[in-house]
């Protein structure tokens, strides 16, 4: 019986001893768990000056938030839905500081003037793909106070999404610059310079190829009733899920037929190999639809070229540049049957490097497979098509090439492209950022929509209005890119069709209040859907917006 009381006192007083330390930590988890913040509120942040700072997250229910930013501090509760909201008083112009929230820093953070820049492909265009203007500028160029937030690609049939995928703010410097956005990148230069170096962050959200609708809230498509239904259809999650597997299969079965098929692959030699003889291919010219076309209807599928160049004696054995403009539709390029390089779509201008070793005495093979997809296949004129060499000499790549076709096929199978369907991007791109105040939205948006210019003016004065209901700020000034010129000057319905769409821009912005037009139709390449020249429209939106600031 001792020796039973001995151990059961032990075992009591031993509890009595555990259970504070219980208590004491389960305070601690309680005080320590997990704030979470958007994804935007994340080191090297700007903030928008002269209007009260908005922090907002999520925690568990209950918890208490402790937000402190400048020397300001301010306090709040996680509801019971788990989110949170804390108002702090604005702020000048300033920085860097550090933002915290509980437990959680995020650093380098400023104050200063914050743009949502938005729109398609000419936005999103990065400055990488205009440094042959402008590579020197950029490589000079640092500035810390400049900032951009690109947001992820990504679409959601379900309205109010809470926050945006994960993404990071980078600062102008060389190395960084050239992942900006091109009219980010030159607008933000000239705000900064122009308005007294306030720091600049710019909000990217835009994605390549989309139209207008899918940047429409579901509320403003009440107007638009056949969109409205569209919407319906493709929000049928099992209904997406079936349509995407089918196409999925029918791409993979094409691509698979082509590549099994082409003799330029199956044979005992590949074509790109330099040792294959080619003297029975027929002789093209590179340019022109000679090699894509039989009387005048397109062969989809596969295609090789082939040419031979002699390169100088001091480019053997050294690093070069091989450049073949724009290529429709995508391609694969060797080198002396070294593969350099390939591009999936048309529109990326061909820039491939040649490694040290390649180039070699004599002759020298490139080679490339064009693949066509649908239309006539073709290498884009009046684009630069040769090998550049370190010391700046270069051999042209023009004239005539060997020709054999590898597979003919049937146009692609097509893929619904369901960031395409209305609403999805206004809710995954746009509603998760619209409690940030913003001082202003650049737009440039409308290649993909000139198919519905008639419709446009209308569905972007939809857009603005949305827009501003929901960052709450029916004030908030548009700046409305005009489509930049381009098809060339032989092209007189489809150049009166583009210009029909700068119309309706132009009309979009005369009709809305703080809505203002920047001309860009004087700018362009008439080959080239993506001219290089970002710096010019973007010095006019600067202007713009230094001209008409938010009120």
């Amino acid at each position: 019986m001792m020796f039973l009381d001995i151990n059961m006192q032990t075992t009591m007083d031993i509890r009595k001893m555990i259970l504070p330390l219980f208590i004491v930590a389960a305070n601690a988890m309680e005080l320590s768990a997990e704030v979470i913040l958007p994804s935007v509120f994340s080191d090297g942040m700007v903030l928008q000056r002269g209007q009260p700072v908005i922090l907002w997250g999520k925690a568990s229910p209950g918890e208490k938030i402790r937000v402190s930013l400048n020397g300001k501090k301010g306090n709040g509760e996680a509801l019971s839905d788990s989110t949170w909201t804390v108002e702090l008083p604005s702020m000048e112009a300033g920085g860097p500081y550090v933002l915290k929230v509980n437990d959680t820093e995020v650093r380098d953070v400023l104050m200063g003037d914050l743009y949502l820049f938005s729109g398609q492909s000419n936005m999103e265009l990065p400055v990488s793909r205009t440094l042959d203007l402008f590579k020197e500028e950029v490589a000079s160029y640092s500035n810390p106070s400049i900032r951009e937030f690109k947001v992820p690609k990504e679409y959601s049939f379900t309205k109010g999404s809470d926050d945006v995928s994960v993404s990071e703010w980078k600062k102008a410097e060389p190395g960084t610059s050239e992942r900006f956005g091109a009219l980010v990148y030159f607008t933000a230069k000239e705000l900064y310079e122009k308005n007294g170096h306030v720091p600049v962050g710019i909000v990217n959200s835009s994605w390549g190829g989309t139209r207008i609708e899918a940047w429409l809230n579901e509320d403003a498509l009440a107007q638009y009733p056949v969109r409205l239904h569209r919407l319906r259809i493709a929000e049928d999650e099992a209904y997406r899920g079936y349509l995407g597997k089918g196409e999925r299969k029918a791409r993979e079965l094409w691509y698979s037929t082509m590549d099994s098929e082409d003799p330029g692959y199956s044979g005992d030699l590949s074509w790109s190999d330099p040792s294959y003889d080619d003297s029975g291919w027929t002789t093209v010219p590179l340019m022109g639809n000679v090699w894509g076309s039989v009387e005048g209807r397109a062969v989809n599928g596969s295609h090789w070229l082939r040419k031979t160049v002699e390169v100088p004696s001091s480019a053997i054995g050294e690093e070069a540049e091989l450049r073949l403009g724009c290529i429709v539709d995508a391609d694969d390029v060797w080198v002396n049957g070294h593969h350099v390089g390939s591009t999936a779509y048309q529109y990326p201008p061909r820039i491939y490097k040649i490694p040290a070793g390649v180039l070699r005495d004599g002759e020298n093979l490139v080679c490339v497979r064009v693949i066509s997809n649908a239309g006539v296949p073709h290498f884009v004129p009046e684009k630069p098509h040769k090998i550049i060499f370190r010391d700046g000499g270069e051999v042209s790549l023009e004239g005539y090439w060997r020709h054999k076709e590898g597979t003919p096929m049937p146009q692609t199978p097509s893929v619904t492209d369901f960031f395409q369907i209305p609403t999805v991007l206004y809710n995954a791109m746009i509603y998760p950022l619209s409690r940030l105040p913003f001082r202003g939205v650049v737009w440039y948006q409308g290649e993909s929509d000139v198919d519905i210019r008639k419709e446009y003016c209308g569905m972007l004065r939809s857009l603005i209005g949305a827009w501003r209901a929901a960052f709450r700020d029916p004030e908030l000034p548009f700046y409305i890119v005009e489509l930049a010129d381009f098809l060339h000057e032989s092209d007189t319905y489809g150049r009166m069709s583009w210009q029909e769409m700068r119309d309706a821009q132009r009309r979009a912005a005369d009709e809305s209040d703080n809505a203002w037009w920047v001309m860009n139709g004087d700018i362009g390449e008439w080959n080239d859907i993506h001219p290089r020249d970002k710096k010019t429209p973007a010095l006019r939106v600067a202007a713009r917006i230094l001209e008409h600031p938010h009120k």
